[in-house]
C-alpha cells in the first residue's frame, strides 16, 4: 500500500471505532481509540504544555504498530532492522511514498520496507502544525516532513552502522523511555537531513489533510487539556 492508503485506513478506522487494522501485510495496527494512548494523556505534559495551548486534539488519532508476532515496533527496532534487511537507495524510495510490495523485494524484506513505511507514517499523522498533532522540529509550515525524524537516522545508520546504540535515550512527555531525541544538530546531522530545497510533500496533504481536520473536528477534545489549561472544552 501506498502511504496514503494506509492513512485512510487509519482515518476510517478512528472515525468508526475499529480497534485494530490487519489490512497490512505482515503488521497490526492497534488504534488508540478516544485519547486511550500515551500520545494523548502525555499531551499537555513537559514542554509540551507550552507548545499546544491551542492544540485540544492532540493524539486523537493515535496508533501502535506491531508484527505478527505482537512484538511493537519501537523507532530502535525499525531503525536497527532496516539497517541490516535493506539500503539507502530502497529506503529512500519508501521515503518518497513508493508501495513497499512494488519494489520486487522476497516478502521478509518487503515487510521491513512496510515497517519503515509505518514508522514514518505514524511520525506524519501524529506529529505536525495540527491541532491533532504534537509540536515537532520538522513542521510542514517550514517546508519540512514530520517523517524527516526518522529518515534521518535511516540515512545516518547506513553511514555509520555503530551509531545508533551510542545515541543517548530520552523519556518523552508520554513517559515513554528509550525516545531517540530530535537530529536537529547541525555539525552532527547536517549531512542525513532532507535538504531545504526537496520537493517531497507531507504525506498528510491536500484532500487527505483536509479529512482529518474535519474528522478531528467532530471529535470531542483531548479530556486532558481542560485539566492542565482550566479551560473547558
Amino acid at each position: 500500500m501506498i502511504p496514503t492508503d494506509v492513512a485512510r485506513l487509519i482515518l476510517n478506522g478512528h472515525i468508526i471505532n475499529k480497534n485494530a487494522i490487519d489490512d497490512v501485510p505482515g503488521i497490526r495496527l492497534e488504534l488508540q481509540l478516544n485519547y486511550s494512548g500515551l500520545m494523548a494523556r502525555g499531551a499537555y505534559r513537559g514542554w509540551k504544555r507550552a507548545k499546544h495551548v491551542n492544540r485540544r486534539k492532540v493524539g486523537c488519532f493515535d496508533f501502535k504498530i506491531f508484527d505478527t508476532n505482537g512484538r511493537p515496533l519501537v523507532h530502535p527496532r525499525v531503525i536497527a532492522e532496516a539497517s541490516s534487511n535493506l539500503n539507502r537507495e530502497i529506503v529512500e524510495k519508501v521515503f518518497a511514498g513508493r508501495d513497499p510490495f512494488s519494489m520486487g523485494l522476497a516478502p521478509p524484506r518487503a515487510t521491513v520496507c512496510q515497517e519503515v513505511q509505518l514508522s514514518m507514517l505514524e511520525q506524519e499523522i501524529n506529529w505536525g502544525d495540527e491541532v491533532f498533532q504534537s509540536w515537532t522540529f520538522f513542521p510542514p509550515s517550514q517546508e519540512k516532513r514530520p517523517r524527516d525524524f526518522i529518515m534521518a537516522y535511516l540515512r545516518r545508520i547506513f553511514e555509520e552502522p555503530d551509531f545508533l546504540p551510542t545515541t543517548e535515550r530520552k523519556i518523552a512527555a508520554s513517559g515513554t523511555r528509550g525516545v531517540l531525541p530530535p537530529p536537529k544538530t547541525k555539525a552532527e546531522w547536517k549531512d542525513y537531513l532532507e535538504p531545504a530545497h526537496s520537493t517531497l510533500r507531507p504525506w498528510l496533504d491536500g484532500r487527505l489533510l483536509s479529512e482529518y481536520r474535519q474528522a478531528a473536528e467532530r471529535m470531542a477534545d483531548n479530556p486532558h487539556y481542560a485539566e492542565v489549561y482550566g479551560i473547558q472544552p
